[in-house]
């Protein structure tokens, strides 16, 4: 069976995430099937940083959306930005 990487931008809800400390958070419970394979910090302005995270799942329906709404229950996030899907 194909797997999907989404590579997803992360921003934090402010200056004073710990971003190290999100993207353990992130990474313990992921849902079922969902494995982070990488996460960088990436600057954006003014010393501000956003979280790059790449992400493999199964080619299934449902997975990407249990993403989504896995990444919404943290209040540490403010937005994030699908930036790249592809099969692998």
């Amino acid at each position: 069976m194909a797997k999907v990487l989404m590579l997803i931008r992360v921003m934090p809800s402010d200056e004073t995430v710990d971003l190290d400390g999100l993207v353990d958070k992130i990474s313990k419970g992921l849902p079922e099937g969902i494995e982070l394979r990488e996460s960088k910090r990436e600057p954006i302005a003014f010393g501000a940083e956003s979280l790059l995270m790449a992400f493999t799942m199964p080619d299934e329906e449902g997975h990407a959306y249990a993403l989504e709404e896995y990444l919404r229950s943290f209040p540490e996030i403010q937005e994030f930005v699908t930036e790249f899907v592809t099969r692998i």
